[in-house]
């Protein structure tokens, strides 16, 4: 979908914990067909224990779910200004 949508397609939102791909797999291959798209990684679990270990791309922000509506905007926000 992103490599058809690439060109539209200006920050990926994606959760770490999903079947078939994982948020880490999913980071790798869009860095891979754009290098410099920005990635929000999500998750249920704590940043500290999602972000530790060895990746070899690492996102631009992670949001802790449940997260509200001002936290997302603060977010989207802060990864597209830099």
């Amino acid at each position: 979908m992103f490599a058809r949508h690439q060109d539209e397609i200006c920050c990926v939102i994606s959760d770490v914990t999903m079947p078939c791909m994982n948020g880490w797999e999913t980071l790798t291959a869009l860095r891979k067909l754009s290098p410099g798209i920005p990635v929000i990684l999500c998750s249920g679990y704590d940043e500290a224990q999602v972000l530790i270990g060895d990746h070899p791309e690492r996102p631009q922000a992670f949001l802790h779910k449940p997260y509200q509506k001002a936290e997302l905007q603060a977010v989207l926000t802060k990864v597209m200004n830099d």
